[in-house]
């Protein structure tokens, strides 16, 4: 009986386990997902103003005057 006890006992302890590994690796996705994802939504600080083109008959414009 004592024998019994003892591999139920493993049993329960290995699922145990695998059940804490797998929780805390999902764990860690989902707050290195969350981190990744609040990190990308910041605007960027030293971004550069983009330059703006103007339409081509506006560079034309001084031809005819």
């Amino acid at each position: 009986m004592t024998s019994q006890t003892r591999t139920i006992s493993s049993q329960v302890s290995n699922l145990d386990r695998t059940l804490a590994a797998t929780l805390a690796a999902f764990s860690m996705f989902v707050v290195g997902y969350t981190a990744v994802r609040v990190y990308l939504a910041q605007p960027a600080a030293n971004t550069p103003v983009p330059t703006v083109i103007p339409h081509q008959a506006e560079l034309w414009s001084e031809l005819g005057r």
